[in-house]
């Protein structure tokens, strides 16, 4: 005999390559499907679902044939076929060997017993299956079809019912952070810079040396000069000196003045220390509005700041600007930039300028907790070399190498990149924003970990910035996000 069951059907759009949640798609009287998932990704599409098939009435002589399909308009693709067979078919089934009513069969046995599927024991078909992914699934519809075939060898469907978009594949994207090796370092130019209060009698340049505090101001002059000069291994090249003033008395005559009194500490230090009077720079700066604006910003409690910061931004002259601050009222406010800015003013900078010889591996393995600023960037990298890439050494060295050369790109890029590696993403953007914002690596390396943070917006930002300037990391970044961008 042969008879029929109504066919139901299950519809749920194909999705992109994450998992659509889990969810009761339809409960039907013969059948019930839970925790329905589509996952598209590298060209296939992956199919899972629950089928309750607990309450199908069966007859002993009949195989109910569940097949999920893909269809669009005319294509329709049929996935593996969930058989389940009535005892006497099963039985039959076996001594004849043949298992199976359809050609590619999921399912073909209901192991529950009648009594337990009566007594509410639950059965149920987890259903999987993989299948290639072709372009007309592309806004296609899952569907479930049901019927059964009792002694006819064949079986007939019906119905169909709605369905919901396929998605569009998610693009995998490739990302790119190039390592980068250091430039050599022939010769190795370090400086100190320091700055000195020397006290001075009033529109007088003449040192002297046991003039209020003069003796400690020089003589810390003279010992950060001696530790250079007394180092093996470094060579003094230059020493510069710059004079600075307070604004009171007149632009020209405050110019003059801080230049003799530059040029006097110069005559100064080179008598004490020996070093020719030819290798030290001494220049005059004038007046110091840059100094005194950054000493207001440090004090809150200043009457009328805004007044004052006016005065220092404003167009006039420098005579007219201090000319504007002595009328300020109260005069009070005069009165303490006279007494507690201006001298801080009144100051000479200076900057030793010195080379380092170079080291071999040994001595750079030494030096690289010892003394790391006597190294090159490029030394450093060969002591790294010398360990395993990755180990616990090799990262060290590389971590030394950001901090005391953060402005040296292949530094800052490399340990940034090491930082990647062990998912600190937030400690790689703060080593590439100490270095040089307008080197195109150090933009495209920050464009880099915004797109590991997802970040978008300032990924893209910085990454069309890189581009422009030839990067091309940047570039092969920019087309991989584009492409992620234009899949979502």
């Amino acid at each position: 005999m042969k008879r029929f069951f109504a066919l139901y059907s299950i519809v749920a759009s194909i999705l992109a390559v994450t998992t659509v949640s889990a969810q009761d798609v339809v409960t039907t009287k013969d059948s019930r499907v839970s925790n329905f998932e589509v996952t598209r990704a590298n060209g296939k599409i992956t199919i899972d679902m629950d089928i309750d098939i607990s309450t199908l009435k069966i007859g002993s002589d009949e195989t109910f044939v569940i097949t999920p399909v893909i269809i669009n308009n005319h294509n329709i693709e049929k996935l593996p076929a969930i058989e389940v067979m009535g005892r006497r078919a099963y039985l039959y089934g076996q001594r004849n060997d043949v298992l199976s009513v359809t050609d590619n069969p999921f399912y073909s046995q209901r192991k529950a017993k009648r009594a337990e599927r009566k007594a509410g024991l639950k059965q149920s078909v987890s259903y999987n299956t993989t299948t290639n992914f072709a372009e007309w699934m592309r806004g296609a519809k899952v569907q479930l079809n049901m019927g059964s075939c009792g002694c006819d060898p064949w079986i007939e469907y019906v119905g169909t019912d709605d369905a919901g978009d396929v998605g569009q594949e998610i693009y995998n994207p490739n990302y790119i952070c190039s390592y980068i090796e250091p430039d050599p370092e022939p010769i190795k130019v370090r400086n100190e810079s320091h700055s000195a209060y020397i006290n001075f009698w009033v529109d007088r340049y003449e040192i002297l040396e046991n003039y209020k505090n003069n003796a400690t101001e020089l003589a810390g002059i003279l010992e950060s000069i001696e530790k250079v000069d007394s180092d093996k291994d470094l060579t003094i090249t230059s020493i510069t000196i710059e004079g600075w003033a307070s604004p009171e008395a007149t632009e020209q005559h405050n110019a003059v003045l801080s230049n003799n009194r530059a040029k006097s500490l110069a005559n100064y230090v080179s008598k004490k220390t020996g070093i020719k009077r030819s290798d030290i720079v001494a220049k005059g700066c004038g007046e110091d509005w840059a100094g005194l604006r950054a000493l207001v910003d440090a004090t809150p409690g200043l009457l009328y700041r805004d007044k004052v910061y006016a005065i220092i931004d404003s167009r006039y002259t420098l005579d007219e600007k201090d000319f504007l601050l002595s009328r300020l009222k109260p005069n009070t406010i005069y009165k303490r930039l006279m007494n507690e800015m201006y001298p801080k003013l009144r100051r000479n900078d200076y900057k030793i300028t010195y080379e380092v010889r170079n080291f071999d591996l040994n001595e750079a393995r030494e030096l690289i907790d010892k003394d790391p600023k006597k190294l090159s960037v490029d030394e450093m990298y060969k002591v790294a070399g010398s360990y395993e890439r990755g180990s616990k050494e090799y990262n060290h060295v590389l971590a030394v190498a950001a901090e005391y050369y953060p402005e040296v790109v292949a530094a800052a890029v490399n340990a940034a990149n090491l930082a990647i590696g062990e998912g600190r993403l937030d400690d790689a953007l703060k080593i590439l924003k100490s270095s040089n914002q307008s080197d195109a690596r150090v933009i495209a390396a920050q464009g880099y970990v915004y797109l590991l943070k997802e970040d978008y917006d300032s990924a893209h930002e910085l990454l069309v910035m890189a581009s422009k300037a030839g990067n091309e990391d940047a570039k092969h970044n920019l087309e991989e996000l584009e492409k992620y961008l234009e899949s979502i």
